[in-house]
């Protein structure tokens, strides 16, 4: 049984995941990082982390030491970078990347953004679960959370839980006779 594949990710009313600049500081100004969401949870289901190099810079400043150093990160980046304990730089296709560490065994995978990995893993339907935090803000403009489609993409909801001023909700693939 392949690892399940989850995208989790904070999103405003409109569907963006950031502001036109990249930046996630209207995450803090409306719910809080400290807000209680089932972080701890959420990261004892999964053993894998998988994000692109602005994302990593992102998690790099959220606190003095790495946030995520226990888990295997993968981080996409275009620049030579030497591996360090648990994080591994990729020059490559997120899209096979997935498609290997899913093959692996142990715990989820978590896409952790930005939209370079999560875009190619939308349309090539290997994301499993959808789980989306929406946030109460409208920017307006920004990075989308989905981009152009060439299909529809058929999702079932699985839950919707309230934290704070937002909501979580949590979609899986709908399963079709042709999945990965």
């Amino acid at each position: 049984m392949p690892k399940k594949v989850i995208l989790q990710l904070a999103t405003t009313i409109d569907g963006y995941i950031a502001d036109e600049h990249g930046s996630v500081d209207w995450i803090d100004a409306t719910v809080g990082f400290d807000l209680d969401w089932g972080y701890d949870q959420f990261m004892s289901s999964i053993d894998t982390i998988v994000m692109g190099a602005t994302s990593y810079r992102d998690a790099l400043r959220l606190s003095p030491t790495f946030p995520y150093a226990e888990k295997n990160n993968y981080i996409l980046t275009h620049q030579d970078k030497t591996d360090l304990p648990k994080r591994h730089f990729i020059n490559g296709s997120v899209v096979e990347l997935v498609k290997k560490l899913r093959q692996g065994s142990g715990k989820g995978i978590w896409i952790f953004g930005g939209g370079s990995v999560i875009q190619p893993l939308i349309e090539a339907d290997l994301i499993d679960e959808y789980q989306l935090f929406t946030t109460p803000v409208i920017l307006g403009k920004g990075v989308p959370l989905f981009g152009q489609r060439t299909k529809p993409l058929l999702l079932q909801l699985k839950s919707t839980t309230v934290f704070g001023p937002g909501v979580m909700v949590t979609y899986e693939r709908k399963k079709t006779t042709d999945s990965n």
